[in-house]
């Protein structure tokens, strides 16, 4: 055997036990990290500059191949419950998250595109930050915490999809308006396997965090928050941007902090991300703000919305897209944002029923007059542990792949 390949082979081995010895969640997630560190030294040895911070993937395959698509079975039914959203939580106190100074933030590093077209992963303004807390204590127990599934719902706000899924309207707009809105695609156009990143992921509530791990029980006196970007909404956006990259669209995650150390305000903040990010990289079609929600009952319980995919207990995540009622009168086009979660949520249904909970369309903003493509997307509750959250990352990403390769050119 050729010298070069087998010590290539020997470093791509002891990568993969290096990347789980230090951690990894998994032997597959080693192989993706492995695979793109191969690429980036085959680029480097024909003489071509990879960023530090770009992780590379080859040209994407179909993986939606009929003889690929998981079976579909009817999602589980549940009596119709109030979905309870926290997004605009009151401001926090000093005592409610961890007071260790904070971090710098790091800016993104570009470099000339290399001539063999990938997709690839840009982060930026991750800051690293180490919270301290002990994630294997079994704490107090405070309250309950009660899983379920929400499934299909009965009543006129309840709006069966065209292509699968369900809307929870909130508006005055019609069912008949958004049902034949549903049955048209949004005007945007998705360029796959090009370094330009296509689709932009941000956290306005960067902070927001999970259960350590799956318990019937939570502790109060655990942080809900958490600078710490190995377990806040971060890491959730690494596993739904590495997943995009997998299938061939190129992804900027950007991890600034919007909501700490104030918290009223983030969205305005996180407008400021948002606009930087498309002023730089004007080929980003679609915003994705990834939140996670908090339900709690008065009775001082919490609810893990969940689905088993695969055997494994995934957060359910809910698509949220606002439109105007007068308070905004900057969103003329908020139809193009519904067509867009109509996409995915159908695409959700066909790949991993159960694993959407309805859309939520109602008169909110949350920065998604400032582009079409724009949407909030939560992915669990603060009830659900993070590793149903990062699951449920991964799947998202396939169902997101799903949609947006059919507006691929």
């Amino acid at each position: 055997m050729d010298r070069k390949k087998i010590i290539t082979a020997a470093g791509t081995t002891a990568a993969v036990f290096a990347i789980l010895a230090a951690g990894g969640t998994s032997p597959s997630d080693a192989v993706s990290v492995t695979w793109g560190a191969a690429r980036h030294a085959a680029l480097l040895t024909a003489g071509i500059k990879l960023p530090d911070n770009t992780t590379a993937f080859p040209v994407h395959s179909d993986i939606f191949s009929e003889e690929e698509q998981p079976e579909e079975s009817p999602p589980e039914c549940t009596e119709a419950a109030e979905l309870q959203l926290t997004l605009d939580e009151p401001e926090l106190t000093a005592e409610q998250t961890e007071q260790a100074p904070e971090s710098p933030q790091p800016t993104a590093v570009t470099s000339e595109a290399p001539s063999e077209p990938y997709a690839r992963v840009i982060t930026q303004n991750i800051a690293e930050f180490d919270d301290g807390v002990d994630r294997t204590s079994a704490g107090n127990r405070s309250g309950p915490i009660y899983r379920k599934h929400y499934g299909d719902y009965v009543g006129d706000d309840y709006i069966d999809l065209p292509g699968g899924g369900m809307v929870w309207n909130c508006t005055s707009d019609s069912a008949e308006k958004l049902t034949a809105a549903a049955e048209s695609q949004p005007d945007i156009v998705i360029t796959p396997d090009v370094q330009e990143p296509q689709v932009l992921i941000v956290h306005t509530h960067t902070t927001e965090s999970y259960e350590p791990y799956q318990r019937s029980y939570y502790d109060a006196e655990y942080p809900f928050r958490t600078r710490d970007p190995d377990y806040n909404m971060t890491r959730v956006g690494d596993a739904l941007a590495q997943k995009l990259a997998e299938h061939g669209i190129s992804v900027l995650h950007d991890g600034t902090i919007h909501d700490y150390p104030a918290y009223t305000g983030a969205y305005d903040r996180s407008e400021v991300t948002i606009r930087a990010a498309l002023e730089k990289y004007p080929s980003i079609k679609v915003i994705i703000d990834l939140h996670r929600d908090a339900i709690s009952s008065a009775d001082g319980s919490r609810t893990a919305p969940v689905a088993e995919i695969n055997g494994r207990n995934a957060a359910q995540f809910m698509v949220i897209t606002g439109c105007d009622d007068g308070r905004f009168g900057n969103m003329p086009e908020y139809l193009e944002n519904f067509r867009l979660a109509c996409m995915i949520q159908s695409s959700a249904e066909k790949l991993y029923p159960g694993l959407a909970r309805p859309i939520l369309f109602d008169y909110r903003n949350y920065n998604q007059h400032i582009s079409t493509g724009s949407l909030l997307i939560e992915v669990g509750s603060h009830a659900n542990s993070l590793d149903e959250a990062v699951y449920s990352g991964e799947l998202l990403g396939d169902c997101m792949a799903d949609a947006l390769l059919k507006l691929s050119e």
